[in-house]
């Protein structure tokens, strides 16, 4: 029974779907991501995924319109589950490198890791043949992260707790020295992901490294 008058029979059977069309959504997702690991991005067709998350093809389509929008929101799912610590405003400079560290040690965790290596090195070995889906998936992963950042530090420096020129170029360079070559060795079979006590050390040790280049107001 319908116990709102003024909703339709049509509006109901909306209702009812919507579980059922993110589940398949997840689904969708979860099929393009293995298959994105196991077969390369390139390699990986809409009509494999719809296969491999036993959905129609016409399925896939409504919900992704193409590769690079499947590629992104995978990217997008990997990226928002590994739960990146907030970095907003803290009380000081003391606390505002604390956030650094936490962002940047579970950052460098989730880039080495194998899986994200490998689809990493997919990625780069297909970006000649496939420049929107290099284009998707570098805004869905190193984009966004890097904008949290930049974020982050104009903030810092709006506050007058460091002084930053060229924070765009800054955000990248401290990326870099949070993951230092970890990412390189994985790829060239000469070393596995590091442990945690590793990616802490690296990570703080280049956070440090950076903070003594940041001139340092009174205030902070």
């Amino acid at each position: 029974m319908n116990d709102d008058p003024t909703r339709t029979t049509s509006e109901a059977r909306r209702g009812r779907g919507r579980p059922r069309d993110l589940l398949k959504r997840e689904a969708i997702l979860d099929a393009a991501t293995t298959l994105f690991y196991e077969r390369g991005i390139g390699a990986t067709t809409m009509e494999a995924v719809a296969e491999r998350a036993s959905v129609s093809k016409m399925t896939v389509y409504s919900h992704f319109p193409d590769k690079a929008a499947l590629l992104k929101a995978s990217f997008e799912r990997n990226i928002s589950s590994i739960r990146l610590p907030e970095l907003t405003d803290k009380a000081d400079l003391p606390t505002s490198i604390e956030a650094l560290n936490a962002f940047g040690e579970r950052l460098v965790s989730f880039l080495t890791r194998p899986e994200i290596v490998k689809t990493g090195d997919l990625m780069a070995v297909t970006a000649a043949e496939h420049p929107a889906l290099a284009a998707a998936f570098y805004a869905a992963g190193p984009a966004a992260v890097a904008a949290m950042l930049i974020r982050f530090l104009r903030s810092l420096d709006a506050r007058g707790l460091i002084s930053v020129d060229a924070v765009d170029l800054t955000a990248e360079q401290l990326i870099s020295a949070w993951l230092g070559v970890s990412q390189l060795k994985q790829s060239l079979g000469v070393a596995g992901p590091p442990s945690a006590e590793v990616i802490s050390r690296n990570v703080r040790h280049a956070t440090e490294a950076f903070i003594r280049a940041w001139p340092v107001s009174s205030a902070g």
